[in-house]
């Protein structure tokens, strides 16, 4: 199909606009150029001049899919595989891994780290097909925590300067690791507050930043405008962050009462990305102790999702994913049905993906279909809301539209 950026088109089928929990049978989507201007039933539509894409199945018709967090330069094998491609090798490696995240539905992502803002550059000047990007340049993490890739990656890979982690001591070095991300393009602050899964020689519970080292993370990036998000597996460290004013944790692990308290105190999200670890117990080529603290995590981060959803708290979308061979970006939907294996409804899964996420690439113009937005949308066979696993193939999304131009269509 030709770029339809200055035309007019309509698309029919069931519409879920992630407002409220409305969705409408027999409805019609209008755009115009990139904007939405209209959403509603057929028979409220009558205006001339419209093409209409057609579809032979019935099809449903949401905002496009919003990751808030991935890792778009990616891992090179289920083996952790960054020892196996330089800097080069991995910043095209992303350049493909941007069209398969757009190809399975996702328009918008916010990266955890990693040439973010470079692949931003290139998006909004056409030169790579991909999702609008998010992006939080390296990942704030103390010497011999989480972020520090020489507790556990190859020194082949070593012999360059580490594009993921960047590593802050002391109040006045935290400070500088701030501000050096805004220097290279950052739109928001990534912090590792905690041990990780990945990370050999600390472990879940592990509280990797003082108060203090904490405060003025937080204090720098909101005098920019903008939030930090924590990395957080253990309990500590998690509610230390949230005291500091951080806005999103991602994973939440291991949620207790005191922090689920003060993530509705301070209106925070919870990033879940509960797919990577339901996948531990089938995961390929990790190593021993990467698997251990993985199967850990699992039961407690089903109980703190849970926890967080009774307390209405704001669950929002992300995958962890970077294409190795356990994290496909083809399959970047499956956190849709993760969700849904968590407890979420099927809508409440499609909502995280769209209206919960949008705050956390600060576009208030994306994650829900009405008149005015922009012609962000996504069409996918079925029902996803009958069948949520629907939304894990990228073969079952028919059509992907960002900012109003056809970037996809079965």
């Amino acid at each position: 199909m030709q770029d339809r950026r200055e035309k007019l088109f309509t698309i029919k089928g069931r519409i879920i606009t992630c407002e409220n929990d409305e969705v409408i049978e027999n409805g019609i989507i209008a755009v115009k150029k990139d904007k939405i201007v209209f959403v509603g039933r057929e028979n409220q539509w009558d205006k001339a001049g419209y093409e209409e894409i057609k579809f032979k199945e019935d099809v449903t018709i949401m905002p496009g899919f919003i990751d808030c967090h991935t890792h778009i330069t990616g891992r090179e094998s289920g083996t952790y595989g960054f020892g196996k491609a330089n800097n080069y090798d991995r910043l095209i490696n992303a350049t493909n891994h941007m069209e398969i995240l757009l190809n399975a539905g996702f328009t918008t992502i916010r990266d955890m780290g990693i040439f973010g803002p470079a692949l931003k550059r290139g998006v909004e000047r056409g030169k790579l097909k991909g999702p609008k990007v998010f992006p939080g340049g390296r990942v704030l993490g103390i010497t011999a925590g989480h972020s520090d890739s020489n507790t556990y990656l190859s020194k082949e890979y070593l012999k360059e300067e580490d594009p993921i982690g960047y590593l802050v001591d002391g109040v006045d070095g935290c400070l500088k690791g701030v501000r050096e991300q805004f220097r290279i393009g950052a739109q928001f602050i990534k912090i590792c507050a905690t041990g990780g899964v990945s990370s050999m020689s600390d472990a879940l519970d592990d509280v990797q930043f003082s108060m203090e080292e904490l405060k003025v993370i937080v204090e720098e990036t909101r005098r920019q405008g903008t939030y930090v998000a924590a990395h957080c597996s253990g309990t500590e460290g998690t509610y230390q962050s949230l005291l500091a004013g951080v806005t999103s944790i991602e994973h939440g692990i291991k949620l207790d009462n005191r922090c689920i308290e003060l993530m509705v105190k301070n209106d925070a999200t919870l990033v879940p990305t509960i797919s990577i670890s339901l996948g531990f117990p089938t995961y390929k080529g990790l190593p021993d102790y990467m698997v251990e603290k993985g199967m850990e995590g699992i039961e407690y981060h089903l109980k703190s999702i849970e926890m967080a959803r009774k307390a209405n708290i704001k669950i929002a979308y992300g995958t962890d994913f970077s294409n190795s061979e356990n994290t496909s970006y083809k399959n970047n939907g499956k956190e849709f049905v993760s969700l849904v294996k968590a407890g979420l409804t099927p809508l409440e899964a499609i909502k995280a993906a769209t209206v919960n996420s949008s705050p956390l690439v600060k576009n208030n113009q994306i994650g829900r279909l009405l008149s005015g937005m922009k012609a962000d949308i996504v069409v996918v066979r079925g029902n996803p809301i009958e069948e949520i696993s629907l939304l894990e193939d990228s073969k079952n999304i028919l059509s992907v539209i960002k900012d109003g131009k056809v970037e996809k269509l079965l």
